[in-house]
């Protein structure tokens, strides 16, 4: 487990860059390094979705705390995508560091394997898309809450909130919920969801505050429960505060042999929605 400055910076770096390519097994390895000048590990990220391609395979090493953020790219590496259907994606080097694929297609049901070979080292790791899980509807909600003000009085206030609206397929099924608002994404974009308790139902979740003028891209993400993993664990350590605890490890990762990052698939519903006063006024 990392237990230097080095760790959380590689978090930091791998949700980064992730948000970029969007718009991503069983066995994990514990990696102990030295403090503060940690040797550097090879950072993989890649996603497939059943959107249109070309999908990208990021590869970059992690470094020292003090180089952050820039962590430099590897280039000259191998990259090779395959699916359970025998496509073969031999995938091409854009820019360093950047690997770009030529034929695979993201198709719900199929299993997607990367293998790359960097620097005489072999790294593997497996995804596969689940069904796809259509928005049926984002809807505008009003919510009320009471506060107590300084003259000791309870306050009512009101806020309006945007919820999306699916129906869960009857089968085991993992999401990931990311809002778009106004262009502008951070850490507090994201909810993770199971189905444990809604499974082959009609579905609502909150995902957003809304006010009149702001334009909403959601997307909805089916995952498979080691993306689930991956995400979950990625969540909780962005919200650590090293300052007052541990530093953390890094998050979960399907990829073999000490690499870090994550090979993901998954499905992906999107919806738009711009929230105007007529739309404000009309909630009950």
């Amino acid at each position: 487990m990392i237990k230097t400055k080095t760790g959380f910076a590689v978090i930091l770096h791998i949700f980064l860059a992730l948000m970029t390519i969007f718009g991503l097994s069983d066995c994990e390895k514990v990696i102990n390094v030295d403090l503060n000048e940690a040797a550097p590990h090879i950072v993989i990220e890649g996603l497939i979705t059943d959107g249109l391609g070309p999908y990208t395979v990021t590869i970059s090493k992690s470094g020292s705390y003090f180089n952050q953020p820039t962590l430099p790219p590897v280039s000259g590496a191998m990259v090779i995508i395959t699916d359970n259907y025998g496509t073969i994606d031999t995938v091409k080097e854009k820019t360093p560091g950047i690997y770009i694929t030529s034929k695979t297609i993201g198709i719900p049901g199929l299993t997607y394997t990367v293998k790359v070979l960097s620097e005489g080292q072999e790294y593997d790791g497996s995804s596969t898309i689940h069904s796809h899980v259509n928005i049926d509807s984002l809807t505008l909600v009003k919510s009320e809450s009471s506060r107590i003000d300084f003259g000791g009085n309870n306050q009512r206030e009101s806020h309006f909130e945007l919820h999306c609206f699916f129906k869960d397929p009857p089968e085991k099924n993992f999401y990931r919920i990311k809002s778009i608002r106004n262009d502008s994404i951070n850490t507090q974009s994201y909810r993770l969801y199971d189905d444990q308790y809604t499974n082959g139902e009609e579905t609502e979740l909150r995902v957003a505050n809304a006010s009149a003028g702001d334009t909403f891209r959601i997307e909805l993400m089916s995952l498979d429960e080691q993306t689930y993993g991956y995400y979950r664990t990625l969540a909780d350590l962005l919200h650590t505060n090293p300052v007052f605890g541990s530093t953390p490890a890094n998050p979960n990762t399907n990829l073999s042999n000490g690499a870090l990052g994550y090979f993901g698939a998954c499905a992906v519903s999107l919806k738009r929605i711009i929230i105007t006063e007529a739309m404000i006024n009309s909630v009950k």
